[in-house]
């Protein structure tokens, strides 16, 4: 570990010029292998072969202690065998700032970095991680090294770019712990980048690579990451498990779920540089999570309502997607969203909040009606999604789809929607729901029988309590 320590500090004095020019030149001369190459803007510098560096270990993806003068992100593993790039300082160099113009693009910010990020290129060995990320603190701020080695999948050189860039701009001036990029902005943002410019971000042979089959449509390459299943709930997105990460299926499903998320994000928010005013925010906030509800304080007072917007928002994009490749599972989650309700609660007086789930027959009995009535909405919403999506999967022209279970996950979508939409309509007709006093008795056994119609369709879908 001495001589990891002391590679990387090496190569960020040599650019800060604090070094002893007698003692580090030497070093230079006995260690690269190649002449750097500057990219054009001056934030990349890449270095070829290194020799007497064997210092590869087997990093997790992780939070670093604000202890540690050194930290290793490790990306993950290409996807598959395929599209491999043979990689060189001149390649990267010119990889690099593609890469970072449309970055910026997606963030909508301007390019004013402040911290150098060095790529080191490595001849393919077994025993090295294909790449990683190396955050060295300074005085100044942290600085950043890219080790990659020279043959890999390009979209891994693409994403272990991404989140550099990332990594750099959410700690501009930070002299404190590193702010780690969360996995769902890195790969969503990654996913977008991708899917809107392909092949052409790393060019091969001397010449330009046009894919003739991208699609400047970022819902595009969502779909065809999702590939017809449901979007990912904001939780999996925030808190992806190892076996998700480590799973080429799974890890593909998120994927497309976090650039929808990012993606629809990106569109919210006060002016057009919301998403990158987001991660300018890292560097003044306790966490993304909070970082998330400073940005987005007209749409988000609190992560359930993140929840809550996404819920929404994947649930439609599932029921606009999703072929026949559909699945009971898929439908079977989405109404199980709908029939609960998780709210936030103190326990005690002057204690911290905490999470309980409410079945929906519950929030129509105990809720106040103006209380009930953006729930309701949100629920209505979701279910007109689900029902198009049943009508297309049941109709002759979807195929006229006969198997039996799904059948049955249609069926209790149409009994939800049988009682939501005339209670919420008759209860707004009324005029009385905000009224003072004893409830009508009208609305009491109206708000009786909704409730016991879906304690009914709770007990089949959720089972019994």
């Amino acid at each position: 570990m001495r001589r990891f320590f002391g590679v990387i500090p090496f190569l960020w004095l040599l650019l800060a010029g604090h070094w002893d020019a007698e003692a580090q030149v030497g070093s230079i001369s006995r260690r690269a292998k190649s002449v750097p190459t500057r990219s054009r803007s001056g934030q990349f510098l890449v270095i070829g072969e290194v020799s007497g560096s064997d210092d590869w270990m087997p990093n997790p993806i992780l939070i670093p202690s604000g202890s540690k003068r050194s930290v290793a992100l490790t990306p993950l593993r290409p996807l598959d065998s395929q599209g491999v790039a043979t990689l060189g300082p001149p390649v990267i160099s010119v990889a690099c700032e593609r890469i970072k113009a449309e970055t910026l693009r997606i963030l909508k910010i301007e390019d004013r970095f402040n911290g150098s990020i060095v790529v080191r290129v490595f001849p393919v060995d077994k025993r090295r991680l294909p790449a990683r990320i190396l955050a060295t603190q300074f005085a100044d701020g942290w600085r950043y090294t890219l080790e990659i080695q020279d043959r890999v999948h390009w979209t891994l050189l693409v994403r272990t770019t991404v989140e550099a860039l990332l990594l750099e701009i959410a700690n501009r001036g930070n002299g404190g712990q590193l702010n780690p990029i969360p996995l769902w902005l890195s790969e969503g943002v990654t996913t977008l980048l991708i899917g809107e410019s392909s092949r052409e971000l790393v060019p091969q042979l001397n010449r330009e690579f046009k894919d003739a089959n991208r699609s400047m449509d970022p819902l595009v390459s969502i779909a065809a990451k999702t590939a017809g299943r449901s979007p990912l709930g904001f939780d999996a997105l925030a808190f992806p498990t190892d076996v998700m990460v480590n799973d080429t299926n799974q890890f593909q499903l998120f994927q497309g779920s976090a650039a929808l998320f990012v993606h629809h994000l990106r569109s919210k928010g006060v002016g057009a540089g919301s998403l990158g005013a987001l991660v300018f925010a890292f560097n003044r906030s306790l966490n993304w999570q909070t970082a998330l509800l400073k940005t987005y304080p007209a749409e988000f007072q609190s992560l359930l309502d993140v929840e809550k917007w996404w819920a929404i928002t994947s649930v439609a994009f599932y029921a606009q997607n999703a072929s026949r490749s559909i699945t009971p599972e898929a439908v079977d989650r989405h109404l199980r969203s709908i029939l609960q309700e998780t709210v936030e609660v103190a326990r005690a007086t002057n204690s911290p909040l905490g999470r309980r789930v409410l079945r929906l027959s519950e929030t129509i009995e105990q809720w106040p009606f103006a209380a009930q009535l953006p729930v309701l909405e949100r629920k209505r919403i979701q279910l007109r999604y689900l029902s198009n999506l049943g009508f297309r999967y049941l109709s002759p022209q979807g195929g006229g789809g006969t198997e039996p279970e799904m059948r049955v996950r249609f069926e209790q979508v149409r009994r939800l929607q049988e009682i939501l939409d005339p209670y919420q309509r008759e209860r707004s007709s009324t005029g009385t729901w905000a009224r003072r006093g004893d409830v009508d008795p009208r609305i009491r056994v109206l708000v009786q029988g909704a409730a016991e119609r879906l304690r009914s369709l709770e007990a089949e879908i959720l089972g019994a309590r």
